[in-house]
């Protein structure tokens, strides 16, 4: 990879060894495809996360302080990482997140898939981003940003406008409603897509302001989803939380992609899809060799549970044993796994790095 200027965000072009890697990732999803055998509805969840460090080669995030800001997008039924790419902290979210998106169902096996995509605000762009899913004929749910003419919109809406959708413990009160908004684009058209729009609105309870000092707070999701009722659809946008969210908390808390190795980009591009990797084989594993009990163990547990007790090393008679633990080594390596280990041999032997 080329090295990073002194100022400004930059998103270099992947040196051949990553995208090699990226070749090892993309088997490694080919092999779970094969042997799993999942539904053919893929959810693409895209999200970056913040990974604060004191590098001096970092850029200062958004946040105010030196980060890195990785960006993937994971398939949120099995929890598979499709994409992943490096980004310097001061990158934002929004940059080449079409082509992200794209190059993570480009990772998937050829064959007819039904596709849905699920973004914060950052792939609000209706003319480039949004237009692009919609002309894929995918399905999408994306947090809108609040502009001067949607909020009034949302404001103007009648009491009658707004349906209940949840009271939360600490007593808000969280309500929805179909908000009549067609933005402006830089170049109208009578076959431009119009979108669906859908408010949020949350009231703290009475007497009780936010602590801007506001009494309401109101947010927006844009969607081409006509057919799916308001409140379903927004808690469908929200299930992200509990999928690319939980990939990060994986990825940076139990593997590695917590703490970067170095200052140079390359090398910490390499660092993140290693683990990537490592958590697309570890979801393999759970899917095919282990017991289902095992099926939403993080790496910790997997750690304890299954790594350090394959075996255990005894010494006697001046030879060095391994003893086996029968019913765990014949779980993942016996006759009814031997298929699933045949198969990812052979994706990956494909593979070049």
């Amino acid at each position: 990879m080329a090295d990073r200027p002194q100022q400004g965000a930059f998103l270099p072009l992947e040196s051949s060894g990553l995208a090699g890697l990226g070749e090892v990732n993309r088997r490694v999803v080919h092999a779970y495809v094969e042997a799993v055998q999942p539904e053919r509805t893929v959810t693409l969840d895209v999200d970056a996360h913040l990974v604060e460090t004191t590098k001096a080669e970092a850029k200062v995030c958004y946040e105010g302080y030196k980060a890195f800001q990785p960006m993937i997008v994971s398939w949120a039924q099995t929890g598979l990482v499709l994409a992943d790419e490096f980004r310097d902290g001061n990158v934002p979210a929004s940059v080449h997140i079409k082509e992200q998106v794209d190059r993570a169902f480009e990772a998937l096996p050829p064959g007819p898939w039904t596709v849905q995509v699920r973004s914060d605000s950052a792939a609000y762009e209706p003319e480039g981003v949004l237009d692009h899913w919609h002309g894929r004929e995918w399905r999408f749910a994306v947090s809108a940003d609040l502009s001067p003419q949607l909020r009034a919109a949302i404001v103007a809406l009648p009491p009658t406008a707004w349906q209940p959708w949840a009271q939360e413990a600490d007593g808000q009160v969280r309500e929805w409603g179909e908000v009549p908004y067609v933005p402006g684009r830089r170049q109208e058209s009578k076959e431009a897509p119009v979108y669906r729009y859908l408010a949020v609105r949350v009231r703290r309870p009475q007497g009780a302001l936010f602590e801007d000092g506001e009494a309401v707070r109101h947010f927006a999701v844009v969607t081409n989803r006509w057919e799916q009722e308001g409140r379903a659809l927004l808690e469908w946008h929200r299930g992200k939380q509990g999928t690319v969210e939980h990939v990060h908390h994986v990825l940076k808390n139990e593997l590695a992609a917590g703490t970067y190795p170095s200052g140079k980009h390359g090398a910490n591009a390499a660092w993140l899809r290693l683990q990537v990797i490592t958590h697309n084989l570890l979801e393999l594993l759970k899917a095919v060799a282990l017991p289902p009990e095992y099926a939403k163990a993080r790496p910790k547990r997997l750690r304890f549970a299954v790594f350090t007790h394959v075996g255990e090393l005894v010494s006697h008679a001046r030879r060095t044993l391994l003893r086996i633990v029968t019913a765990l080594w014949e779980g993942l390596v016996g006759p009814s796994r031997r298929p699933v280990a045949r198969c990812l041999a052979r994706h990956l032997s494909r593979a070049q790095c």
